[in-house]
């Protein structure tokens, strides 16, 4: 931990509170779904997480701390209650490898679901709720952590997929499963990337799993831990406790990773910090750490938040015009050498004039910009500036790089039409959102959520309720025929109907 960053963790009061005296009062915090009806987690059976948030850390020394089970491994104590006859584990996971009542259909039901590539997670988990009570004993302990990992495999922001998630590490604690530090982990995480902006309820769901991680499995948070802890943070309305997190880590002596750092970054641009932003990635530098467009990415997005756009524009241009997002050939080896000497150099000399220190040792990945990179500043430009020519023209960029575009972009698109489309000799259009919209339905996007609210607001806003209604069926019947969830087509048709025109 370097000192810049100590130094703005005690700024906050020098305080040797722990993190959890912000949550001193006794409570319990299951989580609860925003959109869901109550009906749902008494049909999945998700209890409630019992317990309440530590109070302090005081007793827990980094690594070992007072905990059965060692350096973050499963506590001896928690043990294997499935039944004797899985006490040998399975490799094959077949309807001959099961114990209990082999007649019941729904048991080759959910095995040739849990076998098929084709099935999705709802799918799986379906077939899953389908398995007589208790569920997990026709499942060894390896099938269980599959059962998990094919589940964990989904879209960012899927809150059906975080309590079904949920309902399984339940089931393992109600039998006594051990659970790993991965899937707690996959489980804090959930809850961390689940919601665009978190509420106080929200960061409390997530607190709690690492309190019953650490406490009551006796597994200890790693690196990894950590970053998702800070992530889940930085999203939060409480602005000090990501560094409290990172004040947490020194107590432990668990070194930062890139990931920190970049995290660390996003954070100092949400903080409107870009002193903070240049410390972080000249202690990343130090660190040895390769250069890549994810950092980059990262340092132009918080330049952004902390108002400083022109200085990420600069940087991106500098990425778009750089030789090096040309493919490596062997035979033009020391051709390219020398371009990316030129390339550290010009990108030195970019950065210099930004603030940072143009006498760091950059080690650099080859250089190209990606579809991150150009989605970071169409969607700044449909939000904040409305310049349509601006975007047109990174669009162009984007395809001259050879980078297809995702229905991330179209997005931005229609936030741009829904924020800007009213207004008076605008350039948003409603002959150019049917462009977007025919690139929406026909174009392969795989369609979501937040996608199509800000198509039907925009929709909304530029030709009323009624054309909103009809472009929703549309929407919505190539939504259906992708696989899409019937709990995210509810929502979003409860929200069409409470639309208005003046957005």
């Amino acid at each position: 931990m370097h000192s810049h960053i100590l130094s703005r963790t005690e700024a906050i009061g020098r305080r040797t509170y722990s993190i959890w005296k912000v949550y001193s009062a006794f409570r319990t915090f299951p989580v609860r779904s925003r959109f869901l009806p109550a009906s749902y987690f008494q049909s999945v059976g998700l209890g409630a997480l019992d317990g309440t948030f530590y109070r302090s850390f005081t007793d827990f020394r980094g690594g070992g701390g007072g905990y059965e089970g060692g350096k973050g491994q499963v506590a001896p104590v928690v043990s294997l209650a499935l039944g004797p006859g899985l006490a040998k584990v399975s490799k094959e996971t077949n309807e001959d490898g099961l114990t209990g009542p082999q007649n019941d259909g729904r048991l080759a039901v959910f095995w040739r679901t849990f076998n098929s590539k084709a099935t999705k997670p709802n799918q799986l988990f379906e077939s899953y709720l389908q398995l007589p009570a208790p569920r997990l004993r026709y499942l060894s302990q390896e099938q269980v952590y599959g059962l998990l990992s094919k589940m964990s495999v989904t879209q960012k922001g899927d809150e059906s997929a975080m309590l079904q998630y949920l309902t399984v590490i339940d089931d393992m604690k109600t039998g006594r499963v051990p659970i790993p530090r991965y899937h707690w982990n996959t489980a804090i995480s959930f809850v961390a990337k689940c919601y665009r902006h978190l509420t106080d309820h929200d960061l409390q769901s997530g607190l709690f799993l690492w309190k019953e991680m650490e406490k009551s499995a006796g597994v200890l948070a790693d690196i990894t831990t950590f970053n998702i802890l800070f992530h889940l943070a930085t999203n939060s309305n409480m602005a000090h406790l990501p560094l409290m997190i990172l004040k947490e880590m020194k107590r432990r002596t668990i070194p930062m990773d890139r990931f920190s750092y970049v995290n660390l970054i996003i954070y100092y641009g949400k903080q409107g910090d870009g002193r903070g932003i240049r410390h972080t990635y000249r202690e990343f530098i130090q660190t040895g750490e390769v250069v890549d467009i994810v950092v980059l990415n990262a340092i132009m997005t918080a330049l952004i938040d902390a108002g400083e756009p022109q200085a990420a524009e600069d940087v991106l241009t500098h990425l778009i015009q750089s030789p090096t997002k040309s493919r490596f050939k062997r035979s033009m080896e020391k051709k390219n050498s020398r371009r990316l000497h030129k390339n550290v150099r010009n990108l030195r000399w970019i950065l210099a004039q930004q603030g940072f220190d143009p006498n760091m040792d950059l080690r650099l990945a080859p250089l190209a910009p990606d579809l991150v990179s150009f989605a970071i500043f169409i969607d700044y430009h449909a939000r904040e500036t409305a310049d349509f020519g601006r975007i047109l023209s990174l669009l162009n960029d984007l395809s001259e790089c050879g980078i297809n575009s995702e229905v991330s972009v179209l997005q931005s698109l229609f936030k741009g039409f829904a924020l800007h489309g009213s207004s008076r000799y605008t350039p948003w259009t409603f002959q150019r959102l049917n462009a977007v919209f025919d690139a929406f339905i026909n174009g392969g996007y795989c369609i979501n959520r937040d996608a199509t609210l800000w198509c039907l607001r925009a929709h909304v806003v530029l030709a009323g309720k009624k054309k909103g209604k009809e472009v929703w069926e549309i929407v919505k019947a190539k939504w259906i025929e992708q696989g899409g969830s019937g709990s995210e087509v509810s929502e979003v048709e409860h929200r069409l109907s409470r639309m208005k025109k003046d957005f």
